[in-house]
Order: C-alpha cells, then sequence, then structure tokens
C-alpha cells in the first residue's frame, strides 16, 4: 500500500511500492534484498515490523532497485509513441 499525504506520495510509500513490486517479479527473498541493497539482511524484515529506514538507506535500495529493473528490462511497457 502507497502512503499519500495531500495527494503527494511519501519516499517511504514509494519504497514500500518498490521493494514489493521487485520481489513480486523476482526471485529475491526480503533477506537477500536487504543484503545485496545495504548489506543488512534484516532491514527488510525490521522495516515490516514498522523500522522507518533513513533518506540515505531508502536511496540506497531504490538505487539498488533501478539498477536490478535496468538489468532486467524492468518489466515495463516500452514509451509509447504518439
Amino acid at each position: 500500500m502507497v502512503v499519500q499525504r495531500s495527494g503527494m506520495e511519501t519516499l517511504e510509500g514509494l519504497c514500500r511500492s518498490r521493494v514489493s513490486a521487485l520481489l513480486g517479479r523476482s526471485d529475491l527473498s526480503r533477506m537477500a534484498l536487504g543484503k545485496k541493497a545495504v548489506s543488512d539482511p534484516n532491514l527488510m524484515r525490521q522495516i515490516g515490523r514498522g523500522r522507518s529506514p533513513s533518506l540515505r538507506t531508502a536511496d540506497r535500495i531504490l538505487a539498488f532497485i533501478a539498477e536490478q529493473d535496468g538489468a532486467s528490462g524492468g518489466g515495463r511497457d516500452p514509451p509509447r509513441r504518439p
């Protein structure tokens, strides 16, 4: 679920939705994601229990996910031309 305030998506919500999407389309476990993204295999479990990652940690997680999306093609449709 993406958390929104005043019509804007929060960084926490963005991070959570991107993590969920990556886990849903890859064979990574939460533990492997935390270990590969930030060298902390317990991070995703702690976030699931309410820990809020720092901005630096969220940035590293999102960068890892972007890297995975680039390596796999991202599972996104190509942009449409008008």
